[in-house]
């Protein structure tokens, strides 16, 4: 199958995923990221970009990447390029470094951004548990508490979605990171529309407009919306729409609306922000709800709702 173009265009924001070929090792040492990070800054100051994530893995590397007027495709051939230049000489080593293209898919930066932040930085514990995500030195979590960073990090977004104040603001990341710390591995940060996108429909329409690109859209798994998935769980459990979504406690109804913050999240795409805000919750509870949920899924029940779907 032929592969799909790339969408390019300026402000665009990327997850960026680079794999050494046949997942070899790509970093030997500390000296070795320490100059996968240097050409990553140098290529930062040349083209314009902005980077708001970035970690590095034994054998891959995660980015985080907003373009400027230069394309993704020129600033990681020169990235990945220079790097494996580097590489070969050091280690006496010909040809490839890096597995086939990189990974990039395009995402909706005011849905995802802050989840994918913490996805990035908490990587190093979900691929070793031995790691410490906090002391981790090659990922750019210090830049969020106010730490010296080799690469220049925009930090502000994510700091401002979480508070006014810095000081406050950088304790609510904190906490943010630590509820999220035993997701573990997000499929849907991969399960992506099209495969080259993180979004939902109106957000693919929006850059087919904007790229001036056509194509067929398949999303995949089943699809609802918030509507339909609070109309089905209270038929299913004996709660109306109001009281699903209001504010309240009662016991009885946590699991139902963990469900329900699961199912939007995975059947309707919807971002924690966004549900938080429908919910009347914060983010970071929304978060836990979804992992809680995820943790011990009614696959019996979820079956059920997708037959009434269908009908």
């Amino acid at each position: 199958m032929a592969r799909k173009p790339r969408v390019e265009f300026a402000g665009a924001f990327y997850h960026v995923i680079c794999r050494g070929n046949q997942r070899q090792t790509i970093f030997h040492s500390d000296v070795d990221r320490s100059h996968y990070l240097d050409r990553l800054e140098q290529y930062r100051e040349r083209y314009g970009f902005t980077v708001y994530a970035y970690v590095l893995m034994t054998n891959h590397v995660h980015l985080l990447i907003e373009t400027g007027k230069v394309p993704l495709s020129k600033i990681m051939q020169g990235l990945q390029f220079t790097y494996t230049r580097y590489y070969n000489r050091e280690y006496g080593k010909v040809g490839h470094l890096f597995q086939g293209r990189y990974k990039a898919i395009l995402c909706d930066r005011e849905s995802y951004l802050l989840e994918l932040v913490r996805y990035l930085h908490l990587n190093p514990a979900r691929m070793r548990r031995r790691l410490d995500p906090w002391r981790y030195r090659w990922s750019s979590h210090g830049a969020y508490l106010g730490k010296d960073s080799p690469v220049k990090v925009e930090t502000s977004v994510v700091l401002g979605e979480l508070g006014k104040v810095v000081g406050r603001a950088r304790r609510a990341y904190l906490r943010f990171m630590a509820e999220g710390r035993d997701m573990g591995h997000q499929e849907n940060y991969y399960r992506t529309v099209d495969q080259r996108f993180l979004g939902d429909r109106r957000f693919v329409e929006e850059i087919d407009q904007r790229s001036g690109a056509e194509r067929e859209i398949e999303v995949p798994g089943p699809r609802a919306s918030f509507s339909d998935l609070v109309r089905l769980l209270g038929r299913e459990h004996g709660v109306s729409g109001q009281e699903l979504v209001r504010a309240g406690r009662k016991r009885q109804w946590v699991r139902v609306r963990s469900m329900l913050v699961y199912l939007a999240r995975e059947w309707a795409r919807m971002s924690v922000r966004e549900l938080g805000r429908r919910l009347h919750r914060d983010p970071s509870i929304i978060s836990r709800l979804y992992a809680a949920y995820g943790a011990s899924r009614d696959v019996a029940g979820e079956s059920r709702l997708v037959r009434q779907l269908r009908q």
